[in-house]
């Protein structure tokens, strides 16, 4: 979460939503998905809330990375907000999370999904 040009990711507290966005070409590793669980934790102390994810042109993500995403429960749901099929491909592996995940590829679609009530 550390701003400038240098950072992994940039983490956002929004109205309704906290939002992840991702640097074009990175590699997710475990120790940027354990930085990304710490950041949110910490924005939520009031409670868990739902999660927007860019991840953009994410190069690839790690097994390592793959597995923690699956475990954490930082956020009540996931949106995963890509730009193509590929980045698809990259995240398919999030819909077996602990959380409830979606894949999208229109923000607005994403935003509103984040804000139904769960059943």
């Amino acid at each position: 979460m550390n701003p400038g040009a240098s950072a992994r990711f940039v983490l956002t507290v929004e109205p309704d939503f906290n939002r992840i966005r991702w640097a074009p070409g990175v590699t997710m590793f475990g120790r940027d998905v354990r930085a990304t669980i710490g950041a949110v934790d910490s924005v939520s102390a009031a409670g868990k809330r739902p999660l927007l994810v860019h991840i953009g042109s994410v190069q690839r993500i790690t097994s390592d990375a793959r597995g923690l995403l699956i475990e954490d429960t930082c956020s009540t749901r996931t949106a995963v907000l890509g730009a193509d099929p590929v980045s698809m491909v990259i995240t398919a592996f999030a819909y077996t999370s602990a959380t409830p995940t979606q894949f999208f590829t229109d923000e607005n679609d994403a935003a509103a999904w984040l804000l139904e009530q769960s059943p």
